[in-house]
């Protein structure tokens, strides 16, 4: 039961109620209103003892800076070899001005120098300090535009004018003084420039001259490619017959290897012994025409043998005549004739596995005896075909060796005579080039150089005016205006956050929301404020009703539904005096008395007090002189019976207990007759309502608290601090009677929801 208390105190609050606060200042509106005149009167009284009348007057340039008329760079186009040409930008080496705003910016600075203020003072007789005359004038840039705005400010129409115009005059006059040097300066420059490149370009074209006529070219394009032509072509020729000449030595040594392979068969065959016609072989005839056939067959493979190596040299002809066909030194018809030749070469390539099956077969064919050893080996066809073949082997190798020969003698002379072509042509080239670009740059100086000639020649500046200062119109209203504004904005604001501050700081309770927020309980009933506090509308009379009977009827109801029982016990009590609990008592006993139940009032604050019971207006006068006592008398045993202090009130269905003037020992509200009044008063009444002491002063509300089933705790707004009635109810918290939340009264009617 009691962790959840602690949590609620544990929750984040603020310290005020935003929805009060601002009520509350709902409530002020005539103050704001008057803190707000007051503000405008203080501003329109600032603006005329403090501000200025002050007139404005503009003049307008357009900044184009002078190089931009002179072009600084020139193009060169120059051809460096066949197929090749460059193009790239020459500079004239001059320090361009770009027109950025930091270029225009710096022109800008340059307005308000001491020399020309000065200037400004002594033309128009100016009787100020320098420091004054250039807050006066305002010198700016139109965003991502070449305009430039000089402006003047002065208390006289003419004089704003007559500034501005004149120290743009000024300005003007200094800057054309500097560009006018400037040019010259540069002029100077590049003609000493142009000078420098023309002996140049006449030295460059001596040294050429001179190359030309020591190394005796004529034309270095025909001599460089008839040079590569006839040097591509011996390498190419030297390199097919070095292929053809080791092709005819292996085809020499398997000639040769035959023809001694056939004569010592021939010999062994002499030497044997002629075996009888039963031996199983075949006749000379017949293996003559079996060698031969064999023989076309080994042609064949060797025909295959070579064909690798005649595949390798057309792959490195085509390899050659590629590179070649890059370089542009064939055509593209012999590239391809190249190509198709290597293409078919490989296309006749058969596989070599087969010639060790030939040669086996041949060497078992002559392994055979022959019939009739009449015929001689030697006088065979096949032999001498073979010694044919060779001797036509000899001889082609003869003349490629002959043909190799004179190529290389040639190609060597052509490497001794020619070797430094190459270096012939770069020094041509370079040399060519470089009167090129002489030429061209001399050209492009020309150019800069009659540009420069020009514009010397010729007054330009690097500013034209596009509207001269006007004399204004109108003064400007921004001073004035401005000050108003400002100090009524400042004494408005100054006095709203005092007053902000001081509602802020007022701790004390004005709503239903900032009670609960400030205290921390539920708010169970809310009584508006009236202006009388005496008035007879708060309380019921015999034959009235209170103003706010309803709110008390709906407050009513909502505590019965809680506590339906006979004998039903309220405690009304306050933090101190005059906060309403017994306007509470009354009226909620009035409202319970016309629901038909019976009501007891107990007026139980017993001490000493000069204030009557608030209940005895309401005392039949009749009841009243035949129970003049009350509780404190019936407490102190000076009354035996509890009907004899009960009192009869116009109200119906309402008695009450009232208090006397005389003290009463308090101690007395614990003992065992008050609980014995207790019980019996409960036994007679379904509802009762008893008015302790306030909490603040005295203990009695506790004590009473015992006695009860219900504390309505009554707080007044605008009365008390948080901190008073906080340690009330922290006080009322402790006791073993629930509290049923806080009924706040005197709330105004801007407060209520």
């Amino acid at each position: 039961m009691d962790s959840e208390p602690a949590a609620a105190q544990e929750e984040f609050r603020l310290p005020i109620e935003l929805k009060t606060v601002l009520k509350t200042l709902l409530l002020k509106i005539w103050w704001l209103i008057l803190l707000f005149i007051l503000a405008c009167a203080l501003g329109v009284g600032a603006a005329l003892y403090f501000g200025s009348q002050m007139y404005e007057s503009t003049t307008v340039l357009f900044f184009q800076p002078i190089e931009s008329y002179v072009p600084d760079t020139f193009r060169i186009y120059q051809s460096i070899g066949e197929g090749t040409e460059l193009s790239y930008e020459q500079g004239a080496g001059q320090r361009r001005v770009e027109i950025t705003e930091n270029s225009i910016w710096n022109r800008v600075n340059m307005v308000k120098t001491q020399p020309n203020l000065e200037e400004l003072r002594k033309r128009l007789s100016l009787e100020r300090s320098l420091q004054q005359i250039g807050s006066s004038i305002d010198v700016w840039v139109a965003r991502d535009t070449n305009l430039m705005f000089i402006s003047a400010q002065s208390e006289d129409q003419t004089e704003s004018q007559l500034i501005a115009n004149t120290i743009r005059d000024i300005f003007l006059e200094t800057i054309d003084a500097r560009i006018a040097t400037e040019i010259q300066e540069q002029f100077d420059l590049i003609q000493k420039q142009a000078s420098a490149s023309n002996q140049e370009l006449a030295e460059a074209k001596q040294a050429f001259a001179d190359f030309i006529e020591t190394n005796g070219i004529k034309d270095i394009e025909t001599q460089t490619t008839s040079y590569a032509t006839e040097m591509a072509d011996l390498e190419r020729v030297i390199r097919e017959d070095e292929d053809q000449i080791e092709i005819y030595h292996q085809r020499i040594a398997r000639v040769e290897a035959e023809v001694k392979s056939i004569e010592q068969a021939e010999l062994q065959t002499e030497e044997n012994t002629i075996e009888d016609d039963t031996v199983s072989g075949i006749t000379a005839d017949e293996a003559a025409s079996r060698i031969n056939q064999l023989s076309e067959k080994i042609e064949s493979i060797r025909a295959d043998i070579v064909d690798p190596i005649e595949l390798a040299r057309l792959k490195d002809l085509l390899t050659i005549a590629e590179s070649q066909y890059v370089r542009g030194l064939i055509t593209r018809s012999e590239y391809l004739s190249a190509y198709y030749d290597y293409q078919l070469r490989q296309a006749q390539i058969t596989k070599t596995e087969d010639i060790e099956k030939v040669k086996q077969e041949m060497e078992s064919i002559r392994a055979l005896p022959t019939k009739g050893t009449e015929t001689n080996i030697n006088d065979n066809e096949y032999l001498q075909k073979i010694k044919y073949t060779l001797l036509e082997n000899e001889l082609e190798l003869l003349r490629l060796e002959l043909r190799i020969k004179a190529n290389k003698l040639r190609y060597e002379d052509l490497t001794e005579n020619y070797i430094d072509l190459p270096t012939l042509r770069q020094t041509y080239d370079a040399l060519n080039g470089e009167v090129i670009s002489l030429q061209a740059e001399s050209r492009g100086l020309d150019k800069i150089l009659n540009s420069y000639r020009i514009v010397s020649e010729t007054d330009h500046s690097e500013f034209s005016i596009i509207s001269e200062a006007p004399v204004p119109l109108y003064p400007l209203e921004s001073n004035k205006r401005m000050i108003a504004i400002a100090v009524a904005f400042l004494v408005f604001l100054l006095g709203f956050i005092i007053m902000l501050v001081r509602i802020i700081t007022d701790t004390s309770i004005k709503s239903g929301p900032d009670a609960k927020q400030k205290l921390n309980m539920d708010v169970a009933a809310i009584i508006p404020y009236l202006r009388s506090s005496s008035s007879p509308s708060l309380v019921p009379g015999e034959n009235r009703e209170s103003v706010h009977i309803e709110l008390y009827r709906i407050f009513a109801r909502q505590l019965r539904l809680q506590h339906p029982q006979h004998g039903t016990t309220f405690l009304t009590t306050s933090t101190s005096k005059g906060e309403g609990k017994s306007t509470l008592a009354i009226n909620l006993a009035a409202v319970y008395g016309r629901q038909d139940e019976h009501v007891l009032i107990i007026d139980a604050q017993i001490r000493a007090t000069e204030t009557p019971s608030p209940f005895h207006a309401y005392c039949i006068p009749e009841s009243l002189e035949e129970h003049p006592d009350g509780i404190g008398e019936y407490l102190s045993y000076r009354v035996s019976s509890a009907e004899e202090i009960i009192n009869q009130t116009v109200l119906p269905g309402v008695d009450v207990i009232l208090r006397n003037e005389k003290a009463v020992i308090p101690d007395l509200l614990q003992s065992a007759r008050m609980a014995a009044l207790m019980e019996e008063l409960k036994q007679m009444y379904s509802i009762i309502i008893i008015e302790g002491a306030p909490v603040e002063e005295c203990v009695d509300s506790e004590i009473l608290s015992t006695y009860s089933d219900a504390l309505l705790f009554v707080t007044a707004c605008d009365m008390l601090r948080p901190p008073q009635i906080q340690k009330s109810l922290k006080r009322l918290k402790k006791t073993p009677t629930p509290l049923h939340g806080i009924i706040l009264t005197k709330v105004r009617s801007v407060y209520l929801d």
